[in-house]
């Protein structure tokens, strides 16, 4: 009975309930949109690090990630790969040895980075051969060499010409040889994209003079949210005197620290929008009890206990929240499911400052249910609170007064 008196005392005033249902529901729309901005955009960061270069997670040599030393390599072998892929959450490992070189052409010279790679594990893992813009992917047996875009455009050169690399090999050993170009790709990550050499990993050994030698195992796994778990499994299989299991995170902590500083910031802007909100919705909930003295003072002098007009007012603010909540959310979804596959793609200044940070020039939405239901209970948590004052108003209702109010 209660239930349906606060019901229809809603729709007594459809102006003013209808205005405070579409605060709530631009309030939440807008709030999930932020939260989805700045989630998919952390995505984006993890995604790029990880997927294009650090692997969700990496075993090497104890103490190479500290010195990234040519020198501190380790030897490749079919027992250590079994161990690693013992694990259930483990999709693919891959090995990789990483070295730095001076570029050279008839005219120009630039320091790269040569990754050599198991070319069908590190396709696997990001998806390169897809990235490709002229010529073709490595494959397993090629002695060619792929380089990134930025830098072919950078030293005048392209698929077929002749590259020549210098630098230093394993323990003092000269590296210098002469590598035909057989693809340019363009990389998503900036800065690699303008300096990034890819060969195949016994190429790459050759060239260095360390055969059946590599610096890490990139890992690529079936859940990312449980890369944790993973590494914490790895390390009671393998030998930490030896060799040293490291998350994306702990191979970039500065990025994890971004990342929840700006999330706590963004988060302040989240609760400063729902104050204001609640202040709106506060307004109109305190107006429409003042008005309503004389009705609640005539349902007290009735017989109705105080307690159902409590329950009353309480279920009153609810459905208008509940509306509220379920239209936006309901409104909501799709959009960010739109927003998640057709990301939107910065140009001119904006474009090129992401681009100078590393980053794709690209703002990415994620439509996750995690960044949802907060924004519901939270709402849900505003319009109770708001609901306090007009129960202790009621509480202090003098009966003769308020009848005559």
């Amino acid at each position: 009975m209660i239930t349906k008196i606060a019901w229809r005392n809603l729709w007594r005033n459809k102006r003013r309930t209808i205005t405070s249902i579409s605060s709530i529901f631009f309030a939440v729309i807008l709030a999930i949109l932020m939260r989805s901005l700045q989630e998919g955009s952390y995505g984006q960061m993890i995604d790029t690090a990880a997927r294009f270069y650090l692997g969700y997670a990496q075993v090497h040599q104890n103490g190479f990630w500290e010195d990234k030393s040519i020198n501190n390599l380790m030897t490749d072998s079919e027992e250590k790969r079994k161990k690693i892929l013992s694990d259930q959450n483990i999709k693919g490992a891959f090995g990789r040895l990483e070295t730095y070189a001076m570029a050279a052409t008839d005219t120009l010279t630039k320091g790269v980075m040569i990754v050599g790679t198991e070319p069908e594990g590190e396709d696997q893992l990001s998806k390169l051969s897809l990235k490709m813009t002229k010529g073709k992917y490595l494959s397993s047996e090629s002695k060619n060499i792929i380089i990134g875009e930025g830098l072919a455009n950078y030293l005048g050169i392209n698929v077929n010409d002749t590259l020549a690399l210098l630098g230093q090999g394993y323990h003092g050993a000269s590296a210098a040889e002469l590598y035909k170009i057989q693809g340019i790709l363009k990389h998503p990550n900036p800065q690699m994209n303008n300096q990034v050499v890819y060969m195949s990993l016994p190429t790459v050994q050759y060239f260095v003079s360390a055969t059946n030698m590599l610096n890490s195992y990139i890992l690529n796994v079936h859940d990312n949210r449980l890369v944790d778990k993973t590494v914490e499994e790895l390390k009671t299989k393998l030998d930490l005197d030896t060799y040293e299991v490291m998350s994306w995170a702990e191979l970039s902590p500065e990025m994890v620290n971004l990342i929840n500083t700006d999330r706590e910031g963004g988060k302040l802007m989240t609760y400063i929008l729902y104050v204001v909100i609640a202040f709106g919705i506060f307004s109109t909930i305190l107006m429409m009890t003042i008005e309503r003295e004389r009705e609640f003072g005539i349902l007290i002098a009735v017989g109705m206990v105080r307690r159902k007009i409590y329950s009353m007012l309480l279920q009153e603010s609810l459905f208008i929240g509940m509306i509220g909540i379920a239209s936006s959310i309901i409104a909501g979804f799709p959009i960010l499911l739109y927003m998640e596959n057709h990301p939107i793609h910065l140009e001119g200044a904006q474009g090129e400052a992401m681009a100078k940070m590393g980053m794709e020039p690209i703002l990415r939405f994620t439509a996750s249910l995690d960044i949802i239901w907060p924004q519901a209970v939270l709402m849900a948590v505003i319009m109770v609170i708001c609901t306090i004052y007009p129960i202790i108003h009621v509480a202090r209702l003098k009966t003769v007064e308020a009848i005559h109010s």
